[in-house]
């Protein structure tokens, strides 16, 4: 027997406080119970451990069943008002308070209905089956014989659930099921399904799922083979379940029937060379990829890649960890240069290959891509002296700011001087000059030591600070702009770069520290003055107080005279009188 739960609840009625209600449970493992109301005052005796009970005394005793028991309980408890034997019940709904009275004498007999205060739901532990070589696959029989009790004579409703499941993974769809359904005669069914089902029971029947109509009865055998051979008449030969169960108002036929796992065969050597011409193709009539002087930008508009006969999951570049992030319309990637193996020949071309993934096969396809680098001179502001990529356009005022001037050209020896640089602020003129050739123009500029060549470029760098004139407002747009100097043909050429001014200051304050300290002396020594003026002005107005003698009078006696009671007050028992 395995583990069971008891559930207690009230039929509604107040049990009277001088009766006692007792349960006593044997249970070869242990039993599970709960208690509702928790203002049910029960008390378990039980051969076994008893779990989770509130508010519950709980006492053991020796194993003992039968009639056996119940004249150990007559012996100690009087009398007993049910008694009910369950083999291996998974879970048990007990109604104390339908009954206030108790018999004189427990018999215990089977069949016995206790419906009314007693409900147990049950796993049945041995379903039987068989299935011819015939069978075909995806229709199948199940048989329920339930044996109601002898005493019931009315009609008798019995609810079946039917449901196929697949927790795994989808459940069957083209699936055909015959259900049989064999009792007594005055069984009603009422199937609950969600799928198309096949229906033969003794007793009347309908479908609760679409609130059909009582069909009528029909005769069905009472035997095992019987049933069995009824359902191999209309075409069934594989009787999935036979399943004989006892008196029951709930029956659950729950079957887990999942749809094959299809499984896609890899693509053959012929396939996969369409696939990567059809991809390749795709992507060298609408190259995504860009070079800029220091990185690759791949932009894949999602609707490019329609034509496709498959679904791209991810795009990397030989490295993998170069993934490109996708929204609803785009695949994006933006790297270093010298990042994701990127090869770079004779300065001025980048060759690297995109990695793509197909969903239906999880398939990765190369596509290799070359993009030339510009010659051109560039200009580019950082905010740290390593240059670490990538570069910035907003300069903060009074920090240091890192200038880099670049040149990639495919002439060898090709070098080029810094002549000046300048930052222009566009309320302001002249240019404020930063460098001239090789010097600094004040302490707020810094020529660094000239670079190696990176990526295939020639570097210079420098840094400057810049302060507003008198600390006042700047605008909020600059131009950076550095004229140089040609060694292969003795030209000059001027780069700019339109910059965005930050201001790090803190917010002015409207006030020093010592205007506050001021402002504060003053004002305690403003109203020590006025507290002076007041007490002096208070010290030599105010009036003398001359002292008068108080005559007592006798107190007042009542009256009713009102010419006694002019200019006096009444007073209660706990005051005096006093004259106005």
């Amino acid at each position: 027997m395995w583990p069971f739960q008891l559930n207690v609840s009230s039929a509604g009625r107040t049990t009277p406080p001088e009766r006692k209600v007792l349960f006593v449970i044997i249970c070869d493992k242990y039993c599970m119970v709960t208690v509702h109301p928790a203002e049910l005052h029960l008390t378990f005796v039980s051969n076994n451990q008893v779990y989770r009970v509130t508010g519950s005394g709980v006492s053991t005793f020796e194993q003992i069943s039968g009639e056996q028991l119940v004249q150990w309980m007559k012996d100690h408890y009087d009398n007993i008002t049910s008694f009910t034997e369950l083999e291996n019940p998974h879970h048990i709904h007990f109604r104390v308070g339908e009954d206030a009275s108790s018999p004189e004498n427990c018999i215990v007999q089977p069949g016995f209905n206790a419906r009314r205060y007693l409900q147990a739901e049950f796993l049945v532990p041995e379903v039987k089956g068989c299935t011819r070589p015939s069978a075909k696959k995806g229709k199948e029989a199940h048989i329920l014989r339930v044996q109601q009790g002898p005493a019931e004579t009315s009609s008798q409703p019995v609810e079946v659930k039917v449901t196929v499941v697949c927790p795994e993974a989808k459940p069957l769809q083209d699936l055909e099921i015959l259900l049989i359904l064999q009792s007594q005669a005055n069984v009603t069914w009422n199937i609950d399904t969600q799928r198309t089902v096949s229906i033969m029971a003794s007793g009347k029947y309908r479908i609760t799922t679409f609130f059909s109509e009582l069909l009528d009865e029909r005769v069905l055998p009472d035997s095992e083979q019987g049933l069995i051979g009824l359902a191999h008449q209309t075409g069934f030969d594989d009787i999935a379940s036979y399943t004989d169960i006892p008196s029951a108002t709930h029956v659950t036929l729950e079957l887990h029937r999942c749809e094959p796992e299809v499984k896609t065969p890899p693509p053959t050597a012929a396939q996969h060379l369409k696939t990567v011409n059809i991809v390749q193709t795709v992507f060298n009539l609408l190259p995504p990829w860009k070079c800029t002087d220091d990185s690759i930008e791949i932009v894949v508009p999602k609707m490019n890649l329609k034509d496709l006969n498959d679904y791209i999951t991810d795009i990397t570049l030989q490295d993998p960890r170069c993934r490109a992030e996708q929204n609803q319309t785009h695949f994006v990637l933006k790297r270093y240069l010298g990042d994701c193996h990127t090869k770079l020949e004779s300065g001025i071309l980048a060759r690297n290959k995109l990695i793509l993934t197909l969903a239906s096969s999880l398939e990765k396809v190369e596509v290799p891509f070359e993009c030339s680098l510009p010659l051109e001179l560039r200009l580019q502001l950082y905010r740290t002296q390593d240059f670490k990529w990538p570069s910035t356009t907003l300069l903060e005022v009074n920090k240091a700011t890192y200038i880099q001037v670049s040149f990639r050209a495919d002439i060898p020896q090709t070098f080029l001087e810094v002549k000046e640089c300048s930052l222009q602020i566009a309320a302001e003129e002249p240019q404020q000059l930063l460098i001239q050739p090789v010097v600094p123009l004040g302490q707020a500029e810094t020529i660094l030591e000239r670079t190696e060549a990176t990526l295939g470029r020639e570097l210079h760098h420098f840094s400057f600070i810049y302060s507003p004139a008198g600390g006042g407002p700047f605008p909020p747009c600059a131009t950076l702009s550095c004229r140089v100097a040609w060694h292969s043909n003795g030209s000059t050429s001027v780069e700019t770069l339109e910059v965005t001014l930050q201001d790090t200051r803190p917010p002015p304050s409207s006030l020093g520290i010592e205007a506050v300290v001021g402002i504060t002396f003053a004002a305690f020594l403003i109203g020590t003055l006025l507290t002076a003026a007041l007490w002096c002005i208070y010290s030599h107005t105010r009036p003398m107080a001359k002292l008068q003698p108080v005559s007592t009078n006798a107190p007042a006696s009542e009256s009713s005279s009102p010419n006694h009671s002019i200019g006096s007050t009444q007073s209660t028992p706990c005051s005096t009188s006093s004259m106005a």
